[in-house]
């Protein structure tokens, strides 16, 4: 029996492929259209994001929701018959209620599955930084760590991952109400690309890094911040895209040709962040070897 099992959720914008080959459970959120509740793992990402452009004309934006207790019970009891302990890292609390949705099917685990330690950490962050971290937590699983000590490498890995999002419209973030201390901006017609950051140095909500008139500022200000931040180290890189593949290969070449990468992930959103973000968002997120 394997020791420790990791699950995240589908805001860590990790693809089946890449959960199934790092061996990490993911629970899908749910998206809710004409009164019908879809996993956003099964929606067609392309037919969304051609879509939520009239939904939001139409002001029919479709609504959503967290994955609920019995998604996590049911994962803590299938994968207490495979490892001796579970860790499951969820996206910020800030933003919604996975973090105490899995804490309390936890407390119900306890009772009915006691010999199966469970752990579960609030990433406070987002996209691709939350996957950053869930595969950090997966590699050391994988390497037989045990459970306090896979625990240990992912709160680390909670404090070095920075996640910064360039969005061209704030009025889905703002309708959402996660937009925290961007509001300001959300009105404003004077720029063309906003930069935000969900980490653990913002707490865990969204907080203003830049606004810019030109896409050629927006990626100076991006790896302006990449270097400020990184103090020179190798860079875990994942770059998430709502339908913007063109310009998230961009963001990896950039990437690769001005810092050393261990590696470089690109993935395309989920519905869920796309329907807070927008169309064309992107996603960079890293965190650097010390």
């Amino acid at each position: 029996m394997k020791k420790v099992a990791v699950i995240t959720d589908t805001v860590s914008e990790l693809t089946k492929e890449l959960a199934d080959e790092y061996n990490i459970k993911l629970i899908p959120l749910t998206i809710i259209i004409d009164g019908k509740a879809y996993p956003e793992t099964e929606l067609d990402r392309e037919w969304y994001y051609e879509q939520l452009p009239k939904w939001k004309a139409a002001d029919k934006v479709p609504t959503s929701s967290s994955a609920s207790i019995g998604q996590f019970l049911e994962a803590y009891r299938e994968l207490s018959q495979q490892v001796e302990a579970i860790l499951c890292i969820t996206y910020s609390s800030k933003f919604g209620m996975m973090f105490n949705t899995a804490m309390q099917a936890k407390k119900m685990a306890e009772e009915e599955l006691p010999q199966t330690a469970i752990e579960v950490i609030d990433s406070l962050t987002v996209c691709g930084a939350l996957m950053l971290v869930a595969l950090e937590a997966a590699r050391a699983a994988a390497a037989g760590k045990s459970l306090p000590e896979v625990v240990e490498i992912a709160n680390k890995t909670v404090k070095k991952v920075n996640n910064v999002t360039l969005m061209d419209d704030l009025s889905l973030l703002a309708k959402g109400g996660r937009i925290h201390k961007v509001r300001p901006w959300a009105g404003s017609k004077v720029t063309n690309t906003v930069l935000v950051g969900a980490s653990a140095a913002t707490g865990g909500e969204h907080r203003p890094v830049a606004r810019c008139k030109t896409k050629g500022q927006a990626l100076k200000t991006l790896f302006d911040t990449v270097r400020e931040r990184s103090g020179g180290g190798r860079l875990h890189v994942a770059i998430n895209h709502a339908d913007a593949l063109v310009e998230a290969e961009e963001l990896k070449e950039k990437a690769l040709s001005q810092f050393q990468c261990a590696e470089v992930f690109i993935t395309p959103l989920y519905p869920l962040v796309t329907h807070h973000t927008g169309v064309g968002t992107r996603v960079f997120n890293w965190w650097s070897e010390d």
